[in-house]
């Protein structure tokens, strides 16, 4: 546990002059340099999520820096409980599937403590042809009472954080929850429910959600849309 000590201690002296604050992040280059140190994400991990977290297109792998270990751990379970990753089409699934497989529970803590406190990367903001005022719609009565108003997910809820996720995955995993590549497993309990909230979205739709996370991520309220 030697990593779980270096970090713990980035958290010490960062906390030291934060003020209270209780987000505090170790910055970029400090993730780096515990990285490059550390095995387990070092050696699994950052060949598809980036040695900062920040996700590989071409891999179709997401940002995955500063999601909170408590969503990491999540959604690993997901994978080794064969909820994700099991369909055919789902290539990048599949492979987490086999990633969380082989891990153990200490080697999932580590690095869920490590990506948790690696600084985030927002969401894409959206170009000028993106309709916001009807994304926030949206948002705020199809998305917000589970991913909450500021996009951060939800615990009790089992609801991913959005708006640190790049757009082409997020317009992926719609996707594929509306075709039931993702959440359709009996068992899944909050995967079902996404299953049952995309099944009927247009694509139009869905590019909405996406567009309107990206305007969320940089600063966008959706409470005001909020039927009442």
């Amino acid at each position: 546990m030697k990593f779980l000590s270096r970090l713990v201690l980035f958290f010490l002296a960062a906390a030291a002059c934060s003020c209270g604050d209780s987000q505090t992040k170790i910055t970029l280059e400090e993730a780096e340099a515990i990285v490059l140190s550390n095995d387990i994400y070092g050696r699994i991990c950052a060949t598809c999520h980036g040695v900062s977290g920040e996700g590989k297109e071409e891999l179709f792998s997401p940002s995955i820096a500063g999601l909170p270990a408590w969503y990491v751990k999540d959604q690993l379970k997901q994978f080794r409980d064969s909820h994700r990753g099991i369909d055919p089409g789902d290539i990048p699934g599949q492979q987490m599937r086999a990633i969380s497989l082989s891990l153990t529970d200490d080697q999932i803590e580590e690095a869920a403590e490590l990506v948790a406190a690696m600084p985030s990367f927002p969401t894409e903001a959206p170009g000028p042809e993106a309709d916001i005022e009807a994304g926030r719609y949206f948002f705020a009565n199809q998305c917000m009472e589970c991913h909450r108003y500021n996009g951060k997910g939800e615990v009790v809820f089992h609801s991913a954080p959005l708006i640190t996720l790049n757009r082409s995955y997020l317009k992926r995993q719609l996707e594929n929850y509306r075709s039931g590549i993702r959440g359709a497993v009996g068992d899944d309990v909050y995967g079902n429910k996404m299953v049952e909230m995309t099944r009927r979205l247009t694509d139009e739709e869905i590019q909405l959600a996406v567009d309107y996370i990206g305007a969320l991520a940089h600063g966008d309220d959706p409470r005001s849309a909020r039927e009442r």
